[in-house]
């Protein structure tokens, strides 16, 4: 372990000597680079043999935050929204240390998660497992139904987490069937590409497959193969990106008249066959606004977002000293019943607006990124802080679930895609985080209380203790 970190460190410094003093990068954006190569390394060392949920978070950080504005700053100005708003040095400055403090924060308690324990859990209680298995899935399957059918505003976050069990079930079906598992994880990916058609958005089938690749691979799968698997996850990741904008046209405007599945098929023709005179049947929206919004990097880049959150603050916005951080942390904690008024989620539009100056569309989602909002509350050395503080807080949070709420069983790693499928997302505010992971732990816990009611014990724990 020791020597192929090692290894990872001297790939790593041997870029930032290409970078720094052949690419002539500035010092802190070599920095940010080499830092963001090092994690990338290091998460695809350890899936299979951990689950490496601290290098995911911290991964997608530095690749939306890092990597895609320094594609932006080289790409220059070629959209009169979508580019940097302050000048590099500036931005890097601020962003850089602040992910590397983050990534200290989160490593503060180390908790080495292996998956070789839940294995050997599964191994053990194979039996117990299944039956398990098959609940959650069967729950979450019901879930998806009836929140199809059922649409009441009050509850619709209920039916949001339980419909996430589908994945929670599949990941039990990996590690139940471990020959199967890349069969089984492709039903899941198929059916949530199918769900992901029917509505235009393929964010959540995004975050599905990155918590389930944790579970794909074995402690013998070789470094070159998982290198390959993710390759290919990477360029359907492009494709989807390619399309999405000229599909959701589509099937928006549609408004359920055309095959979702024939609409999406016609759009991937369109874009990387175009000589194919068969394709006229669709009416695609080329104009340059469409085409800038396809551009990836946009995609991928929440730096021009942060960066003109840097512009706004303070220059016509003041630092708002804390006041949105307050209000997520109200709005998580106290009851709608007692308290009617409290912030809600919407919230968050509001937040981004103001400290953003940004006034968006109609139908348009941005967030701000927690290391955005932490500038617009705290500026520079406070934002660098409250980073730190965050990823501590997460740390906290991981080892809570585990060792607190999961009693040390360590079939409570299935479930970190209930928790922290929010907290992924490097583009999502503090309130969506903070909201989600508090009403996703009481999730569980009520969850938990009610399959030991009918005798169905999710993490073991009876069995657990048992063998101590």
């Amino acid at each position: 372990m020791m020597t192929t970190k090692l290894n990872l460190i001297l790939i790593s410094v041997a870029y930032f000597i290409y970078a720094f003093f052949l690419s002539n990068y500035l010092l802190i954006t070599s920095v940010g680079l080499t830092f963001s190569l090092y994690i990338s390394l290091l998460f695809l060392f350890k899936l299979g043999k951990e689950i490496p949920l601290i290098e995911l978070i911290i991964l997608i950080a530095c690749f939306q935050w890092i990597v895609g504005a320094k594609i932006g700053y080289n790409i220059g100005k070629v959209h009169y929204k979508y580019y940097m708003y302050v000048e590099e040095v500036t931005y890097m400055n601020y962003v850089v240390p602040g992910v590397i403090l983050f990534y200290l924060g989160l490593s503060v308690f180390n908790l080495k998660i292996l998956k070789n324990d839940l294995e050997n859990y599964f191994d053990s209680y194979r039996e117990s497992l299944t039956k398990v298995a098959k609940v959650i899935l069967l729950i979450g399957l019901s879930s998806f139904f009836l929140s199809a059918l059922v649409k009441i505003p009050q509850i619709s976050f209920v039916f949001y987490l339980a419909n996430l069990l589908i994945y929670v079930g599949a990941a039990h079906y990996m590690l139940l069937f471990p020959k199967r598992r890349n069969a089984i994880f492709a039903v899941a990916m198929l059916f949530m590409f199918l769900n992901s058609l029917q509505t235009g958005f393929f964010h959540d089938l995004i975050i599905s497959a990155v918590f389930l690749v944790f579970f794909l691979f074995s402690t013998e799968t070789g470094y070159f193969r998982k290198l390959t698997i993710i390759t290919v996850g990477f360029s359907a990741l492009y494709v989807l990106q390619v399309v999405k904008s000229e599909y959701r046209s589509i099937i928006w405007k549609s408004q359920g008249n055309v095959s979702a599945v024939a609409a999406f098929f016609e759009v991937l023709e369109e874009e990387f066959a175009p000589g194919n005179e068969a394709v006229n049947t669709v009416n695609l929206k080329t104009d340059a606004e469409a085409k800038d919004q396809n551009n990836i990097n946009t995609r991928l880049n929440q730096g021009w977002i942060i960066s003109k959150i840097m512009d706004n603050v303070p220059r016509n916005e003041d630092f708002l000293g804390g006041e949105t951080i307050t209000e997520a942390i109200k709005s998580s904690i106290l009851p709608r019943f007692l308290f009617p008024n409290k912030k809600g989620a919407e919230q968050a539009l509001i937040n981004f607006r103001q400290i953003s100056g940004i006034d968006l569309n109609k139908g348009t989602s941005m967030g701000l990124s927690v290391i955005g909002e932490f500038y617009g509350n705290y500026g520079v050395n406070g934002g660098w802080v409250a980073m730190f503080l965050y990823g501590l807080f997460l740390s906290q949070a991981i080892k809570y679930l585990v060792y607190g709420l999961g009693k040390g069983s360590p079939l409570m790693l299935l479930w970190f895609i209930l928790f922290f499928f929010q907290v992924v997302k490097a583009e999502t505010d503090f309130i969506k985080i903070i909201n989600h992971l508090v009403k996703s732990i009481v999730f569980f816990a009520l969850f938990l209380f009610l399959m030991k009611a009918i005798n169905v014990n999710i993490l073991m724990q009876a069995n657990t203790d048992e063998g101590e």
